[in-house]
């Protein structure tokens, strides 16, 4: 029980994290919010692994790291789906 308490924690903070970066990058990819933060997730993880455990955490969750990986997988994503959009015309 305590290890679904920490993961649901982390996740929670995972997704605050990932509406900042949305702010901060004003991507809205497909999915709306949703499809942000799948992907938000994906980059925060990638960014905690890349750059290693230092500085702030809260619920096991690095928040520097975690910040940096979200927002440079959205940017990417919303690179990728530009290209998409422009291939398709």
């Amino acid at each position: 029980m305590g290890n679904l308490l920490g993961f649901i924690g982390a996740l929670i903070v995972t997704i605050i994290i990932v509406a900042i970066v949305e702010k901060v990058s004003k991507t809205n990819l497909p999915y709306g919010w949703l499809g942000n933060i799948i992907v938000g997730f994906i980059g925060g993880v990638i960014g905690q692994y890349v750059l290693g455990q230092w500085g702030v955490s809260l619920m096991g969750v690095y928040v520097i790291q975690t910040f940096l990986g979200s927002l440079a997988f959205i940017l990417i994503a919303k690179w990728i789906m530009g290209q998409i959009a422009k291939n398709r015309k």
